[in-house]
């Protein structure tokens, strides 16, 4: 027995160090195992380096070299977007591409109108059309004021010969207030240039309306303008010389030789002008018919069935502009019947020209 314990003894004692040589092999096994990746790692490396695509050149290669959940993420985003993937399943088997976007006008979303562009009706925006009314705005009132000043140096004249009417009956105006000569010139001069400034004004009205007009109608509208200019001073010059002294004289020869006048000239200058100016409107009646025919607002037989109620308001318009007497009423509300007949017959000749022209056109 002593011997077979012996001999277990040093069994245990010779396999000791041969575990110590067994774990030194192992740990050099793992160190070189460590170790091999690292190099094999560099060597890819050098040979992704060396070995660039010639699709990668012009990136100089940087798509290789990331990772390859970099390199995924990037052959993803390379792809083309099916925009069908994102629409329901109902909607799949309509079209798979969107439509190309019309090309719009940047004003109004439409194409421009030849015939606009022919006849100078170029397209613009609300703001352009509000920059050129401006515009033309400014140059009237410019040109107000230059020809209200230019009126103020001949304003003594102007006053004088206003005044003549009344001075022609042996009377004199009188001025009650010390600011009251000043204020009579500037009255009158700038009355003057408001009659003056007419032709002026209505020029600036077609320019501004003419680029919405026909090459065929143009010649139509300036023959309305030149005579409603016409007629506008015909109205004044009727009443200045004609209902203006004949009222005066009328009114005048009811005061008696025991009584003193003491008309104020700033009442007298201002009943001028406003009868003028109204008169000149009024006298517009035939110029308005016509143009409200063309545009098919009115016809002659509307004008003629409407006769008396016309009539009524003629007189009442007669009335209201005139001074306040019968005999003053009479000699506007007459010729304002006159006008309004004459509106009847180029209404009629308007209509008639009119139909032959749709007829011919068909």
């Amino acid at each position: 027995m002593k011997e077979k314990k012996k001999d277990t003894t040093s069994r245990a004692v010779k396999s000791a160090p041969k575990k110590k040589v067994a774990a030194k092999k192992t740990a050099k096994k793992k160190a070189a195992v460590k170790v091999k990746p690292a190099a094999a790692v560099k060597k890819r490396v050098d040979k992704s380096n060396k070995t660039v695509p010639a699709e990668d050149k012009k990136t100089g290669g940087t798509k290789k070299q990331l990772p390859g959940l970099m390199e995924l993420l990037i052959d993803e985003a390379d792809k083309p977007v099916d925009a069908s993937a994102a629409l329901p399943p109902a909607e799949k088997g309509k079209t798979s591409t969107l439509p190309a976007p019309k090309e719009t006008n940047d004003n109004n979303g439409d194409e421009p109108d030849p015939d606009a562009l022919a006849r100078g009706d170029h397209p613009m925006s609300i703001v352009d059309h509000l920059d050129e009314f401006r515009t033309r705005f400014l140059k009237i009132f410019l040109a107000f004021i230059i020809f209200t000043a230019a009126a103020f140096y001949f304003s003594n004249t102007i006053v004088y010969y206003m005044n003549k009417p009344f001075l022609d009956t042996n009377n004199q105006l009188h001025i009650f207030k010390l600011t009251g000569g000043f204020m009579l010139r500037f009255k009158a001069s700038a009355g003057t240039a408001i009659l003056l400034l007419i032709p002026y004004l209505l020029f600036h009205a077609w320019r501004f309306i003419a680029p919405a007009i026909g090459k065929t109608e143009r010649m139509f509208s300036k023959l309305t303008i030149i005579s409603s200019v016409l007629l506008f001073y015909s109205g004044v010059a009727f009443v200045f010389f004609f209902l203006i002294p004949f009222s005066i004289k009328m009114f005048l020869s009811f005061i008696g030789n025991y009584m003193i006048t003491t008309i104020g000239a700033d009442d007298y200058l201002n009943m001028v002008f406003i009868f003028c100016l109204l008169m000149g409107i009024l006298f517009e009646l035939p110029i308005i018919m016509l143009v409200l025919t063309k545009f098919g607002v009115v016809t002659p037989e509307l004008l003629i069935s409407k006769r008396k109620y016309a009539v009524v308001v003629i007189w009442v318009i007669a009335a209201f502009v005139s001074p306040p007497d019968v005999i003053s009423m009479i000699l506007c509300g007459v010729p304002l019947m006159g006008l309004y007949e004459i509106s009847i017959v180029l209404s009629r000749f308007t209509l008639i020209r009119k139909k032959r022209k749709e007829l011919a056109q068909k």
